[in-house]
C-alpha cells in the first residue's frame, strides 16, 4: 500500500511538473513565426539540422546606432501566464573567448501590480572569464535589477549543450537554474511572471554561431507543492495502517 501511494503521489509530481508547459523543438520545417527583432537582427536565426542557430557577423559591429544594439536577438511573446522558462543552449568554450560576453536567455519579466510595464529582465548568460568583473572564470553568468552578480557558476559542460532555467515562485522569487543545479535567486520581488523571451548575442567584431534547442515555457506549480503532496500521500498512509 506503501508503496501504492508513493507511486501515485510520485506521478502527480511528474504531471504537475509538465502540466501546462510547452516545448518548441525547433525541428526541420518549424515555423519561426512570431519571432521578431530584440535591439538588433543578428544575421541568421534559422532552424538547421533540427537546431535553432543564431548567428553574428563581426563585420555588423560596431553598430553605428551605439554599443547597445551590438546585442543582437529575436523574442517571442508568450501571450499567457508563464513562470517557468527553459532551453539548451549549446558552450562553445574551446571557441569562446576570455574577455567577451556571449550568449543567453532572457525573461521578460513583468509584476501583475502593473503588468503593461516591463518589471526586469532575469538573465543568464555565458561570459568569457573576466568579460564583466576582471577576477570572474568562464561560466554562466546571472543578471537582475541590481545589474550583473558578482560570481558566475563554472559548473556548465565544456562543448556540449547546457540547460538554463529561470522559474518564478511567490515564495523565493526569480531562481536561476544551470543544468538543474540553483545557482542563484533574486528575491526583490520585483518580477513575478514573464511575458516572453529573448535570445541574443554579443557582437564584438567576430563572427560565431550559438545553437539553441528545447525552449520550455508556461505556467508549472511551486516546487514546494511537490514536496506537500508527497509528505500528505505518505500521512495518508499512516493514518490507514
Amino acid at each position: 500500500m506503501l508503496k501504492k501511494l508513493l507511486a501515485i503521489g510520485m506521478l502527480a509530481i511528474a504531471t504537475n511538473a509538465t502540466a501546462g508547459l510547452t516545448t518548441i523543438e525547433f525541428n526541420d520545417g518549424d515555423s519561426l513565426a512570431g519571432w521578431n527583432t530584440d535591439r538588433s537582427t543578428p544575421s541568421g536565426f534559422e532552424i538547421i539540422n533540427d537546431e535553432l542557430v543564431l548567428s553574428i557577423d563581426g563585420a555588423d559591429s560596431p553598430n553605428p546606432q551605439g554599443v547597445f544594439y551590438d546585442t543582437q536577438g529575436m523574442q517571442l511573446q508568450f501571450g499567457e501566464y508563464v513562470n517557468y522558462l527553459s532551453i539548451d543552449m549549446f558552450i562553445d568554450s574551446d571557441n569562446w573567448l576570455d574577455g567577451f560576453r556571449y550568449a543567453g536567455i532572457w525573461g521578460i519579466g513583468r509584476n501583475s501590480a502593473n503588468p503593461s510595464n516591463v518589471a526586469g529582465w532575469p538573465i543568464l548568460e555565458y561570459q568569457g572569464a573576466g568579460a564583466v568583473v576582471p577576477a570572474n572564470p568562464a561560466g554562466v553568468a546571472t543578471w537582475d535589477n541590481l545589474g550583473w552578480g558578482a560570481d558566475v557558476s563554472t559548473l556548465f559542460n565544456a562543448n556540449a549543450y547546457n540547460n538554463l532555467k529561470l522559474w518564478v515562485t511567490s515564495g523565493s522569487g526569480v531562481q536561476y537554474f544551470l543544468n538543474d543545479t540553483l545557482i542563484y535567486t533574486d528575491t526583490s520581488g520585483d518580477v513575478d511572471y514573464l511575458s516572453g523571451v529573448i535570445l541574443n548575442a554579443r557582437n564584438y567584431g567576430t563572427s560565431y554561431d550559438v545553437k539553441f534547442d528545447n525552449l520550455t515555457f508556461g505556467a508549472v506549480p511551486e516546487p514546494g507543492l511537490f514536496v506537500l503532496f508527497a509528505f500528505g500521500a505518505l500521512m495518508v498512509f499512516r493514518r490507514h495502517r
